[in-house]
């Protein structure tokens, strides 16, 4: 280790704080934390301690402390940690806990909403609770969810805030989650292609007979019976639908128009026709 202001530096040591020109309040603080951390990773506890920050005039961080595991999982170095994190972060859920008895909110960003919302998001967590699951895809690999429990310090002298977090590899539990949604929207699909096939039956049939009763009483040679014919063939292509639509048994999507999805009626019913 370096001496540096009465601050002791780890090897290794990679931030900014202890070597910068900051407060020796700040500094203090650091220095305590990265013996606390330092020590918890002796543990073997398998979650994942760090200490960020950043300035505020800035909003870009850097790690003070970033646990080994954490590390190792970015397969990259410290230095380069935040940076490697952010471009590799697909989603970002966030669960907030207001002080109210009201129910937690939870909202899903994409990686381009949360740039946008990066700043907003840190000040609500400095007066609010906030968790964090992020879905990470490193180097083209599996994608895994890390959950991110945080909390906030300000120092308005050095104009410096720390986020002291730790993250938790919560993978199974989210596509345990994403399996339980995936049958909510199946039993929501199912209820519903119920219900249109239930009103659509009775006016299909009636249309089918009329035509065919219309289309015994004209001629084949007659003009209008190629256009009943054309009813006929109609009705009974709505038939093949909502028959498609009773035997959905998964959740299927397909590209519609700009960026849009919409139910792959075929796929979810079994049938690629």
């Amino acid at each position: 280790m370096n001496k540096n202001d009465d601050f002791l530096i780890p090897e290794g040591y990679s931030g900014r704080i202890l070597t910068g020109n900051y407060t020796v309040e700040l500094k203090k603080r650091v220095a305590d934390l990265l013996d606390i951390y330092h020590a918890f990773e002796k543990t073997g506890n398998p979650a994942m301690p760090y200490v960020s920050a950043w300035r505020e005039e800035e909003m870009k961080i850097w790690y003070e402390f970033a646990g080994s595991r954490f590390v190792g999982l970015m397969d990259c170095k410290v230095g380069e940690l935040a940076d490697v994190l952010r471009e590799s972060v697909k989603d970002r859920i966030i669960y907030r806990h207001p002080d109210t008895d009201a129910s937690i909110e939870k909202k899903v960003y994409s990686s381009s909403e949360l740039m946008a919302e990066r700043k907003t998001l840190r000040e609500e967590g400095r007066k609010e609770g906030i968790d964090a699951v992020y879905k990470i895809s490193r180097n083209k690999t599996k994608s895994i969810w890390l959950k991110d429990v945080a909390t906030v310090e300000t120092f308005k002298k050095d104009r410096i805030s720390l986020s002291l977090g730790c993250l938790t590899v919560v993978t199974k539990e989210m596509k345990a989650e994403e399996e339980r949604l995936e049958r909510e929207r199946l039993q929501v699909i199912l209820e519903m292609a119920g219900a249109v096939c239930h009103e659509l039956n009775q006016p299909m049939q009636a249309i089918s007979g009329y035509s065919e009763n219309l289309a015994l009483n004209v001629k084949k040679d007659d003009p209008l019976y190629s256009k009943l014919k054309k009813i006929m063939e109609l009705a009974q292509a709505m038939g093949d639908i909502t028959g498609k639509l009773m035997k959905i048994t998964r959740y299927e999507t397909k590209d519609y128009v700009r960026g849009i999805k919409i139910i792959d009626i075929d796929k979810s019913s079994g049938r690629n026709t």
